[in-house]
């Protein structure tokens, strides 16, 4: 019994050991995903606060913020923690993180982060040494879109156009004043005399009719309705941005085309 114990003993500690090892390994990856998103997110954060802070202090909780990579590599071994990492199973420890290929307000002010770092068994056992592991941040700064964007060049293989569910142009602008119209209220009894930006006369809305011309109407500059309630859906535009094959019959826009 003491032989076979002396024989079955080491085994049984090596596959203990490994176990702590695979737990330890699951504990340091997710300490790093942690500290990836919390500091990629306040980067993302920062990234609106400055371009928002234009000759303005930055807003508050942000002011320490650098959008640069040595910035995110200190804060994400701070996150981690410092000593944890010199007792991790990494190698090397904090100096063993390698944050290569990580990028900050790049092209569509992206935020990549990128960490990948070695970890090491507890005891090496025929030559084994470990394996590499990568973790990954990829996020978009929150500057919003281009909301001013236009289609420049319709010669494209297939451009983006923007339409309306019930439109029968496609648009080149996003701000087009069709895509976008300026409500007005104006007295209903006044209506017979006003006249759009065509000179045309305004006609009923199919959508929200009355019985009686009362009160206040509410008109666009461009369009030949009016509109006896602001929420009718004759003065909604849900905007599309699909690609210029699938409008369909739709002709361009007259205005911004």
């Amino acid at each position: 019994m003491t032989l076979e114990a002396a024989f079955v003993l080491p085994f049984f500690l090596f596959a203990v050991l490994n176990i702590l090892f695979a737990v330890n390994i699951i504990g340091t990856q997710s300490r790093m995903n942690a500290a990836l998103h919390q500091v990629g997110n306040k980067m993302s954060f920062a990234g609106y606060g400055y371009g928002a802070a234009v000759g303005e202090a930055v807003p508050g909780g942000l002011a320490g913020v650098a959008l640069t990579e040595g910035y995110a590599r200190g804060q994400i071994v701070e996150y981690v923690g410092n000593s944890y990492l010199e007792k991790s199973c990494v190698k090397g420890g904090a100096g063993g993180l390698s944050f290569t290929g990580s990028s900050v307000m790049g092209k569509g002010d992206i935020i990549d982060l990128r960490v990948s770092y070695r970890v090491l068994p507890f005891v090496n056992l025929m030559g084994f040494e470990g394996f590499s592991v990568s973790q990954r941040y990829y996020g978009k700064a929150w500057t919003g879109y281009d909301a001013s964007g236009s289609v420049s060049d319709l010669n494209e293989e297939d451009p983006m156009v923007y339409i309306t569910e019930t439109g029968t142009v496609y648009h080149l602008d996003r701000n087009c004043n069709y895509l976008n119209p300026k409500v007005e209220a104006v007295p209903a009894e006044g209506l017979a005399g006003i006249r759009n930006a065509s000179g045309a006369k305004y006609s009923s809305c199919g959508f929200c009719k009355a019985s009686g011309a009362v009160g206040e109407a509410y008109i666009t500059k461009y369009g030949d309705r009016y509109h006896w309630q602001i929420n009718c859906p004759g003065l909604k535009r849900t905007i599309y941005t699909v690609p210029l094959s699938k409008v369909g019959a739709r002709g361009r826009c007259s205005k911004c085309g």
